[in-house]
């Protein structure tokens, strides 16, 4: 399963009409759900009106079900194809209450103020200018702010990327456990929510308390729950279980893997920016640079010498061109570059690297000005400096 963050395609038309589409009925969710009105969304905070509290967690827990179903038959992979945030524990909790201040005194977040506003809602408006306000004002203050910003990050790792950490690992708990014990927590919040309706409107809230559906809305939770851990890819006895069976010795692993895990693990495996920029200034031939981005940033800078294949066409393109010579992907980062450089590799393309942080440490590392850098550098490393940015500045991008 692929999506439009994993293909580096956020910004294409077809991204723009499926965000269009994934709107409307979002929208026409919440309408429904009654998050047009700001005093029923508001009744959350006098506890005469839960409908924030069973929407929001219906659809946490619905979506945390599902990426773990996806991921379990192996459908989704959520380290490629899924943006996660890195963790900031002390940026969370004042964020968090900042906007739950927000929310409260004003009775909309940014999703249902919009809702609001499609409704004729005047003061759903007010809030949106002053949402629009406050994030131009966030933007002009960022320098100043931006230790708050990146205040108490995580020291723990996941998919390889430092201060990233789920709840689970935090708690020191499985994934499996805490998946069940987190479903049965929303089960009681259901529960506790009709309670709470019912016991401040006795005529007309609670409507769902006891009822039918709410027990079997649970069951169905708590099913659902217990069983995606039996979906992992062993129990279902597909062919990786077999793979890893049978591969588990290290004469077993085949020469190209262990080959190319070397190269990864002693660096082989990217190039580093000065490598890239000199190799380019004396333009090598034997070099093929690929910038993996969509056109439309490609078109506003480059490097030099580097050829538009965006990601989802490098795999075709490298099987007719792929024989000229060493092929460097390069993107802003280094994520995508290399998803699409082990897959060249599993295609049985061996000369293919990637950027050393990117387009981003390229920029960073070669053509900062000397006058900017925080510490000094040598004389022969400034006429180097001076020469990679009179070459790759002065052509026309």
């Amino acid at each position: 399963m692929k999506t439009f963050y994993g293909l580096n395609a956020l910004n294409s038309g077809e991204a723009f009409f499926a965000s269009l589409v994934i709107g409307f009925f979002f929208g026409l969710a919440l309408e429904r759900a009654g998050f047009g009105s700001s005093r029923r969304i508001s009744g959350i905070f006098y506890f005469t009106d839960m409908a924030v509290l069973k929407v929001m967690f219906t659809a946490l827990i619905v979506a945390m079900l599902g990426l773990v179903f996806f991921s379990s038959v192996g459908l989704l992979n959520i380290s490629t194809q899924i943006h996660t945030l890195k963790t900031y524990y002390g940026a969370f909790a004042v964020g968090g209450l900042i906007f739950g201040f927000g929310f409260a005194i004003s009775g909309w977040c940014p999703g249902t103020a919009m809702v609001g506003l499609a409704s004729g809602k005047l003061d759903a408006l007010v809030f949106l200018i002053g949402a629009v306000l406050g994030s131009i004002l966030f933007n002009e203050l960022f320098p100043v702010i931006e230790p708050l910003y990146t205040w108490g990050r995580s020291a723990q790792t996941s998919f390889n990327e430092p201060g990233l950490a789920f709840i689970y690992q935090s708690l020191g708990m499985t994934k499996n456990s805490f998946l069940l014990l987190f479903t049965a927590v929303a089960v009681l919040f259901f529960w506790g929510a009709e309670y709470v309706e019912r016991m401040k409107n006795p005529e007309q809230g609670g409507d769902y308390f006891n009822s039918p559906f709410l027990r079997a809305f649970c069951l169905l939770l708590m099913v659902t729950a217990a069983a995606l851990p039996l979906l992992s890819p062993q129990n279902l006895g597909t062919r990786v279980s077999a793979d890893i069976s049978v591969q588990k010795s290290p004469e077993s692993v085949p020469s190209t893997v262990r080959a190319f895990m070397k190269d990864v693990s002693s660096a082989q495996g990217h190039m580093e920016p000065e490598e890239l920029a000199d190799r380019l200034l004396k333009q090598d031939s034997a070099l093929m640079v690929l910038d993996v981005r969509p056109e439309s940033e490609y078109r506003a800078f480059h490097i030099r010498g580097a050829l538009n294949v965006p990601l989802p066409e490098v795999p075709a393109f490298t099987a007719k061109n792929g024989e000229s010579g060493l092929i460097v992907l390069y993107a802003n980062d280094m994520t995508h570059p290399a998803q699409a450089r082990d897959e060249l590799f599993r295609m049985g393309f061996k000369k293919v690297t990637i950027l050393t942080d990117g387009l981003t440490g390229f920029l960073e590392r070669c053509l900062k000005p000397v006058s900017l850098r925080s510490e000094p550098v040598s004389t022969e490393t400034a006429n180097r400096i001076r020469s990679w940015r009179e070459y790759f500045l002065s052509f026309g991008s």
